[in-house]
């Protein structure tokens, strides 16, 4: 079994809960260009469409899925987590026992009920960071979760799942390091700069990384506990793993200590590429809720492309769910919301795939399933021989009309490094 925190456990959280909240502020990143720069602004974007066949009445879930639809999440809220929180109601009840936000769940298309309620339920510390599929196997009446798709190739032996939506393209993972310091082009010259990479140990794309060649063992130190302290204590001597989504704003926007311009890249660069957020559901879910599948599948990918689209209700119900929570999860106010938001279309993480928008690429998983297997046997894990996509992602539900192509941009490189400038310069 993997340790408490690993590839998607939400180690932001604990970074966050030593940083403080700054004033609301709509955020803007920069154009396409080679070491793209991203500042802070209070201009908007536009964000993006669905070209989906209209709508003619809202789909009922009544009498097809269970009452209430419960969809397990790998964090307390965030934005990230947009395209689940977007099924949900406004107004409705919030359990700060459970950590549970129940609601009406609304068809993304109409804005109306489907005729069952959808329950959300926060994960990391307030399920004592179990991780997602650990929930789904447990817990037999959660229907779904969300989670990285490489944990679900991790845990196929002991907690087996299957991806069913990608609500993200691309991961959100990266290496974020001080420029100041390191002048860094690509990730050939983070392993020859000789820095210490900060990560959690049991981070598997940081030690696929390590083995592939990208990084040289002995720059690895496992011993980062989230907490951009030593990150500050080094005079950004150290680099980090993180969140393309989160790091780079609240280092420097949101720690008064730092607040100094960081640069980044996704690691996803590396051909390790994951699906971050992907909705999965057991086996036996599988085959006893297909009918449901079949009709939430696409809600849940149009509800992304909803949520992108005016993601100002979704983010304050986040917002306050987190104060709701007591902040269990670190600080997460409007602002790493909007930045969040803004990223995902900018570094591409969430855009339209070869196939209905969410669908997976079958060789792709493949492809993760072999850069894993030396990294899970190194820890003792291992894959059957025959073990293959099929058996962790399926499409049978996407509905394929649904894409994504409008969003235009701003974007930031994709194939290189990305500089957030700090508030303190």
């Amino acid at each position: 079994m993997k340790k408490v925190i690993s590839v998607h456990s939400r180690f932001r959280g604990r970074a966050t809960v030593v940083i403080a909240a700054m004033t609301l502020a709509a955020l803007a990143v920069g154009p396409l260009s080679s070491g793209a720069v991203v500042k802070a602004s209070h201009r908007s974007t536009s964000a993006a469409s669905a070209h989906v066949t209209k709508a003619v009445k809202t789909v009922s879930l009544k009498g097809i899925c269970p009452n209430p639809v419960v969809i397990a999440t790998d964090w307390t809220p965030e934005a990230e987590q947009g395209a689940y929180y977007q099924l949900a109601a406004s107004g409705g009840t919030t359990s700060t026992s459970s950590k549970t936000y129940t609601a009406p769940l609304l068809d993304p298309n109409t804005g109306k009920s489907t005729g069952v309620q959808v329950e959300l339920l926060a994960g990391g510390p307030a399920l004592g960071y179990l991780q997602t599929p650990e929930v789904l196997t447990t817990q037999t009446n959660v229907l779904m979760g969300a989670d990285d798709s490489d944990n679900a190739i991790a845990d196929a032996g002991t907690t087996p799942v299957v991806g069913i939506v990608a609500p993200f393209n691309n991961s959100v993972h990266i290496i974020l390091w001080n420029p100041a310091k390191f002048s860094i082009k690509s990730f050939a010259d983070v392993k020859s700069s000789g820095a210490t990479v900060l990560y959690f140990s049991g981070t598997e794309f940081v030690e696929y990384m390590a083995g592939a060649g990208y990084l040289n063992s002995s720059q690895l130190d496992s011993s980062y506990n989230g907490s951009p302290a030593r990150f500050v204590a080094s005079g950004g001597g150290v680099m980090e793993q993180g969140f393309a989504t989160a790091e780079p704003y609240l280092y420097t926007h949101e720690t008064p200590s730092w607040d100094q311009t960081i640069s980044y890249e996704l690691t996803s660069n590396t051909g390790y590429n994951p699906y971050s957020e992907m909705g999965e559901a057991t086996p036996t879910n599988l085959k006893k809720y297909a009918s449901c599948f079949k009709k939430l599948v696409p809600m849940i990918q149009q509800s992304q492309i909803s949520y992108l689209k005016s993601p100002n209700r979704v983010n304050k119900l986040i917002v306050g769910l987190n104060t709701s929570y007591g902040e269990i999860g670190g600080n997460y106010d409007m602002a790493v919301a909007q930045y969040a938001d803004r990223t995902m279309l900018a570094d591409r993480i969430v855009s339209q795939g070869s196939g209905g928008f969410g669908s997976f690429s079958l060789p792709r998983v493949n492809t993760n399933i072999t850069q894993l297997r030396p990294v899970l046997n190194t820890n003792g894990q291992s894959l059957p021989a025959n073990f293959n996509a099929n058996q962790v992602v399926t499409n049978k539900f996407i509905n394929s009309k649904i894409k994504f192509t409008s969003y235009k941009g701003p974007y930031n490189t994709t194939t290189g490094v990305i500089t957030v400038v700090g508030t303190n310069g």
